[in-house]
C-alpha cells in the first residue's frame, strides 16, 4: 500500500505497476462474483430518461466524473482502456491513500457503456469493480457499480468498519455526481 504526504505526480508508479497482476484470484468477474470471501455490492440508481441524459451519463463516465470530489484519479490516458493502470488517491486521516487499478475490459454495447477494473497489490482492498451506464427500452437511464472486495491490506483489516463505511460513501457520492451531471440544471445545457 502507498501512503503520500501531499498528492504527489504518481505517473511514475503507474509506469512501475504496468506488469503487475490483479490481486485476487477469481476469474468469473463481477458478472459472477466469488460465493464465498468477498462482499459483493450492486449500487443502482435512476438519472433520468432519455438519449440526452444517457449520452451526458456516458461522457461523465468516460470523463471519470462519477469519483467524488473528494477523491483523485490519475491516470496517463484519457478514457479507460483495457490494460491501463489508473489510481484512484484519497485523503484519510491526513494521508493520501493511493489505491492502483489495472482496467480488464469496456462494457459496451448499444444501450450500455462502461468499464471494469481490478485492483492491484498495492490497493488497500482486493476485488473488481465496474461502473456502467445503461438505457432501458422504456428509455430510462440507469448508472451502476457493481463489486466484489474484501480488505487487503491489514489497515483495512483492523479498520474494516470504517473501511466499508468508505466504500459505501463513495458508492453514494457517486451516485450523486452521476445524477448531477446527467440533469444539469436547465441554462447549463447548449
Amino acid at each position: 500500500m502507498v501512503l503520500l504526504n501531499s498528492p504527489a505526480d504518481i505517473s511514475p508508479w503507474l509506469r512501475e505497476w504496468a506488469q503487475a497482476q490483479v490481486s485476487y484470484a477469481h476469474k468469473g468477474g463481477v458478472e459472477a462474483p466469488p460465493l464465498a470471501g468477498f462482499i459483493v455490492d450492486v449500487h443502482r440508481v435512476r438519472l433520468g430518461l432519455g438519449v440526452a441524459v444517457y449520452q451526458r451519463a456516458c461522457a461523465a463516465l468516460d470523463g471519470w466524473q462519477m469519483f467524488p470530489e473528494w477523491t483523485r484519479v490519475h491516470r496517463d490516458a484519457d478514457g479507460q482502456h483495457a490494460r491501463e493502470i489508473v489510481a484512484m488517491v484519497v485523503r484519510i486521516c491526513g494521508l493520501w491513500w493511493v489505491n492502483p487499478c489495472r482496467i480488464l475490459r469496456r462494457c459496451d454495447s448499444d444501450h450500455t457503456h462502461g468499464f471494469v477494473y481490478g485492483t492491484l497489490p498495492e490497493h488497500a482492498e482486493c476485488g473488481e469493480e465496474r461502473f456502467m451506464v445503461e438505457m432501458l427500452p422504456d428509455g430510462s437511464v440507469w448508472y451502476e457499480i457493481r463489486a466484489f472486495s474484501r480488505p487487503r491490506h491489514w489497515l483495512a483489516w483492523a479498520g474494516f468498519p470504517l473501511a466499508r463505511w468508505w466504500q459505501l460513501q463513495f458508492a453514494h457520492d457517486s451516485q450523486v455526481r452521476m445524477k448531477e451531471t446527467a440533469n444539469p440544471p436547465t441554462a447549463l445545457l447548449p
